[in-house]
């Protein structure tokens, strides 16, 4: 019986982070409130506190919530086999596009991270693995002779994170357009992993 209670608490707190997911992609992170959560679950504002102790516990899941679906994004693209030039397109989708809808989401990111040393560690354990990802991806490249032997894979990786969360950043702070953005991150990672120089082989 305990088990049939430990399962429903945990989809019932899934139902509560989506609907506060689908509040905030739609009407932004303010719009994110207890009542509005409560009213689109279909339950009482109190009995969204048997699930989150208070409401800056329900916004740190949020927030959670969009870093894992950008991890998994990211590890269903980089873990296969496609070339370096899919791979880049694809990523370019997932963070300037496929995100795009919980763009208010993420820019509180830097804002929580700053000071609270349990967002810090949450999201150092996401870049560091994320950087992992893509080292690992990069090494299985160049030992295939599709990536350039000049590219070093750990370089190369760190550089992209950090491109990534500059022109991320960039869009959604700057009001920079999200088009342009993802044109400058495909033709800056092109460079980083040197695929404008012709010949990956060379």
């Amino acid at each position: 019986m305990p088990r049939i209670n430990t399962e429903y608490r945990e989809d019932a707190k899934k139902k509560i982070i989506a609907a506060a997911l689908g509040i905030a992609a739609e009407k932004g992170w303010d719009a994110m409130t207890l009542d509005a959560i409560a009213k689109k679950v279909g339950v009482t504002k109190g009995a969204l506190y048997a699930y989150f102790e208070h409401s800056e516990a329900l916004q740190r899941e949020v927030i959670l919530e969009v870093i894992r679906k950008i991890r998994v994004g990211m590890e269903r693209i980089l873990e296969g086999e496609e070339d370096p030039r899919t791979v880049l397109v694809r990523t370019a989708g997932l963070i300037f596009e496929d995100q795009r809808a919980y763009a208010s989401i993420f820019c509180q990111i830097p804002v929580r991270i700053s000071g609270n040393s349990l967002y810090q560690e949450e999201f150092r354990t996401f870049f560091s693995g994320t950087i992992v990802l893509v080292r690992n991806y990069l090494a299985r490249m160049k030992k295939k002779g599709t990536l350039s032997r000049e590219v070093d894979p750990d370089q190369a990786a760190h550089a992209m994170m950090a491109l990534t969360m500059g022109l991320r950043m960039s869009a959604l702070f700057l009001g920079r357009d999200e088009g342009e953005a993802k044109q400058v991150w495909i033709k800056s990672v092109e460079r980083i992993l040197l695929l404008d120089q012709g010949s990956l082989s060379d």
